[in-house]
């Protein structure tokens, strides 16, 4: 499979038509036909149906497209992005964060570091703590910013503690419990108070074989009340505003709603929030990876 051969075969999957298609593309139609028998022989199927007054997708060909443009899409991506590395000299700054609102306070780090390393182009990857970390020992991220993972250690990697984060419970404010907290002007909620409610319990998929092991909880959960498990915090919201019940959200996380509300939590523990980095990165006070650090003590 190549370049040539998913061109013509995205081209044609959308004109339906071999003449418009070489002309788009400009080569003959023979040529065309050549890459798509090419590609289908490859695949071990028909991608079209061809009669002598029509051309069709098959429902294969329907449902490789969407790989197909995606395909194509990365390549001419990393086409683009190679080019302008050689052009402006630049380099890469690879952030890896563990929840979708994290975005909000790496945006805000990196406005400094963009003005003083203006060469720079920034990159998010969003995946599990443990991908993360595995990536940054192999050269594949320079920074990971989120929680301290308690059982991680590594000779290499240091661990830039920013503050403490505490957790929040959030319900929708229509529950009786955000009702009668609000009535009697309360601001806080202890475990007592929650504890008939149904949780909404947000954990990573690579911890959750070990979330009901013994020693493993740092939040308390009440297993005689139906509770449900989310991956990250949008799926955590989204059940939240559904009503299901409520949620434990460390500080970072907490957004504002007008059908939410938010209520310190009495007994919460804190967990060590911060950024992962080379050991190196921190010798060096030229490098973006500092700078990223440095701004991130005086922003957060």
């Amino acid at each position: 499979m190549n370049i040539a051969q998913l061109e013509c075969f995205i081209s044609l999957a959308n004109t339906l038509n071999y003449m418009k298609t070489s002309e788009t593309l400009g080569l003959t139609q023979p040529a065309v036909t050549k890459q798509i028998q090419a590609l289908e022989n490859e695949l071990e199927c028909k991608l079209f149906n061809r009669t002598t007054r029509s051309v069709t997708l098959t429902n294969v060909g329907a449902a490789f497209l969407s790989d197909a443009n995606i395909m194509i899409d990365t390549y001419y991506h990393s086409v683009d992005r190679i080019k302008s590395f050689q052009r402006k000299a630049s380099r890469s700054l690879r952030i890896g964060y563990m929840d979708p609102h994290t975005i909000n306070i790496i945006s805000q780090i990196l406005k400094s570091v963009l003005l003083s390393h203006p060469n720079v182009i920034p990159e998010f990857r969003h995946n599990q703590t443990d991908a993360n970390l595995s990536h940054l020992i192999n050269n594949q991220l320079d920074l990971i910013i989120g929680m301290k993972d308690a059982k991680f250690k590594d000779a290499d990697i240091t661990f830039t503690h920013l503050r403490d984060e505490y957790f929040f419970v959030v319900m929708k404010n229509d529950l009786p419990l955000a009702k009668a907290l609000k009535d009697s002007g309360k601001t806080s909620v202890t475990t007592k108070d929650l504890w008939n409610m149904n949780q909404i319990i947000s954990i990573p998929p690579y911890l959750l074989k070990n979330f009901f092991s013994r020693g493993h909880r740092i939040l308390p959960v009440n297993d005689n009340v139906d509770n449900a498990i989310c991956s990250d915090s949008n799926e955590t919201y989204g059940l939240i505003l559904a009503g299901f019940g409520y949620a434990y959200i460390p500080e970072h996380e907490i957004i504002e709603h007008p059908d939410l509300k938010v209520f310190a939590w009495e007994e919460s523990p804190h967990a060590p929030f911060g950024i992962y980095s080379k050991a190196s990165a921190l010798k060096d006070r030229t490098s973006p990876e500092y700078t990223f650090i440095h701004n991130a003590k005086e922003t957060l």
